[in-house]
């Protein structure tokens, strides 16, 4: 009997380049070289795909950068002739290393490293890339293969002064004098940190600013820490001119919830954010803004749980985990029962998320155990089924996100459809859409009768808004009530 014939295929391609380096094969870096010489996008992703294919037939995962580079000239000269091809073969191509001298040292060209370095001249980021990107294809263009650090800085020079004026020549030249590294000092004596722009536009979002608002206030903070020439800021002198620059940049309401926060912080329990609601009001948007603004790494999904249940549990020996929230009364119904009443939907929802409570439960409790903060969002955050014994160690803030408007909440499943490209289509939710606006209706009952904040959400901004001012509400409350036990 004859053996089967295996075709090997080569799933990863890789490009050694002479000092050793591996990178990844890339066909949006060859069409990036192919487009420098004066092709088009079009013709230049074809021969793109072609180089790919004929790399995959060779069945080996590596090949040098020299050999991509003659395989690439000659692809272009057999299918666009010789003027392109002998263009081609002048310039550095894109997995060719660039490498920078000092002195005795070599070290690759970086369009990243040139970036920053634009943006501690004060460069926006997207300035910075562009101004970046262009100086590297001037020097791929011309087919350098090493330049020195000091003619690369006259290049950055020149070109500065060309698009933005004298002024930000001197800007970038002087920038040096700015470069030393900032330390942030809780007490004196006392172990320093590296200031972080990163961590001060995240202090900022906290407060409710926006995050391009909060990054450019950081930019502006770190200048002017730079400028009283000193690498050591006390942290209490660093919030003093966040304070100032808030109140100055976006108001006094900004700053002095920002004031709030960072008394706060350092005082009480970690923070369980609980945002509950229906499908389609925004609940996975609302969590993720967030847990962005407030620094909160760890964002969890109820559907997540359920998922985690239905593979341990069998839909046999519990039915209404394996339905969908708004028909989980399907799996209690009667064999002839086609039309649900109004009791028996509310009991299969909360059948299901009495299922779903002892996952949220466990994860609840991890968490206060480890004194992490966390967001948790979901249809089966339901009040009624969030308390666990180590609620006491954490700041728990239940929210309730709803819909009012009709029509907005049936655009959500439209605008979700579109999204998800039809893996999730509006018909299954619309044709559920009586019962969903009932559950909505039970979850808002059972909201006002615990307190718990209802949230519109068929404006995101203004439900950031709204949370962030219920959170802080919140956070101050616990802060009060540890007070004594902090004196």
């Amino acid at each position: 009997m004859e053996k089967p014939s295996y075709t090997a295929t080569v799933r990863e391609l890789f490009v050694k380049t002479p000092r050793g380096y591996r990178w990844p094969f890339s066909k949006g870096l060859l069409t990036e070289t192919l487009m420098n010489a004066g092709m088009g996008m079009e013709a230049a992703m074809s021969v793109s795909h072609t180089i790919e294919e004929r790399l995959k037939a060779r069945k080996k995962a590596e090949i040098s950068a020299a050999a991509l580079k003659r395989l690439v000239v000659s692809e272009v000269e057999r299918a666009f002739g010789a003027e392109l091809a002998t263009k081609l073969r002048k310039q550095t191509h894109t997995f060719e290393d660039i490498l920078v001298k000092e002195g005795y040292r070599r070290r690759p060209f970086s369009k990243g490293v040139l970036a920053r370095s634009l943006e501690d001249a004060g460069f926006a980021l997207k300035e910075a890339y562009a101004l970046a990107k262009a100086l590297e294809t001037d020097m791929r263009q011309e087919g350098l293969t090493e330049i020195t650090a000091e003619e690369l800085e006259r290049r950055v020079v020149r070109e500065v002064e060309r698009r933005y004026g004298r002024l930000a020549r001197k800007r970038y030249v002087g920038r040096h004098n700015l470069a030393g590294e900032l330390f942030v000092e809780e007490a004196e004596g006392e172990p320093r940190v590296p200031f972080s722009k990163g961590v001060v536009a995240q202090s900022m979002m906290e407060a409710g600013l926006a995050p391009d608002a909060a990054y450019r206030l950081a930019r502006i903070l770190e200048g002017r820490l730079r400028e009283e020439g000193n690498g050591v800021v006390s942290r209490s002198r660093l919030r003093e001119m966040v304070m100032m620059l808030l109140t100055d940049e976006a108001g006094e309401d900004i700053a002095l919830r920002y004031q709030t926060l960072r008394a706060i912080k350092r005082t009480v329990r970690p923070i369980h954010l609980l945002i509950g609601g229906v499908t389609g009001t925004g609940k996975s948007l609302l969590a993720s803004a967030l847990s962005y603004r407030l620094g909160i790494t760890r964002l969890i999904s109820t559907d997540t749980i359920r998922e985690i249940l239905r593979a341990t549990v069998p839909a046999d020996l519990v039915p209404t985990l394996h339905t969908s929230s708004f028909d989980a009364w399907s799996a209690l119904a009667l064999p002839k029962q086609a039309q649900p009443d109004d009791s028996l939907i509310l009991q299969g929802f909360r059948d299901q998320v009495a299922r779903v409570a002892v996952g949220l439960r466990a994860i609840q409790e991890r968490g206060a155990q480890e004194r992490t903060s966390l967001v948790v969002e979901g249809v089966h955050v339901v009040p009624g089924y969030l308390s666990h014994p180590w609620q006491s160690e954490v700041i728990q803030i239940p929210l309730m996100l709803v819909v009012s408007d009709e029509n907005i909440h049936r655009d959500r499943f439209i605008l979700r459809e579109k999204e998800t490209q039809g893996k999730r289509p509006r018909t299954d939710y619309l044709r559920h859409f009586h019962e969903i606006r009932m559950i909505q209706n039970h979850l808002i009952e059972l909201a006002s009768s615990a307190r718990i904040p209802v949230i519109p959400g068929e404006d995101l901004d203004q439900a950031i808004e709204k949370c962030l001012e219920v959170i802080v509400h919140r956070m101050q409350e616990a802060y009060h009530q540890a007070m004594p036990e902090i004196r």
